[in-house]
């Protein structure tokens, strides 16, 4: 299950979650197919565009990684991405000299 929300809902001790990238990837046929799977009602209450693969009975690999914690939902998200971006790839330049 994918939620914006803590699963399990804590009612007592607050265990440690972890948090989803979302980070996609679909073969041109699987994409297809996904544009065409209808919204069921898991992903209009979450928001979560996964939830159509899974409520439709497709599997969904989950893998662990580690991030930097950077959303991109908006342009302003985009611009401090880019802004990261750059910095990265200016010091892994500097640092293969």
């Amino acid at each position: 299950m994918f939620s914006r929300q803590p699963i399990p809902y804590p009612r007592g001790d607050r265990p440690r979650y972890l948090r989803p990238l979302g980070l996609y990837g679909f073969t041109g046929t699987a994409l297809s197919m996904f544009r065409h799977l209808p919204q069921g009602s898991p992903e209009r209450t979450e928001g979560v565009e996964m939830l159509r693969s899974i409520e439709h009975g497709h599997c969904v690999r989950m893998l662990r990684v580690v991030d930097e914690e950077l959303a991109v939902d908006t342009p302003e998200d985009l611009t401090r991405a880019g802004t990261l971006l750059r910095t990265h790839a200016k010091s892994a330049i500097s640092n293969s000299s």
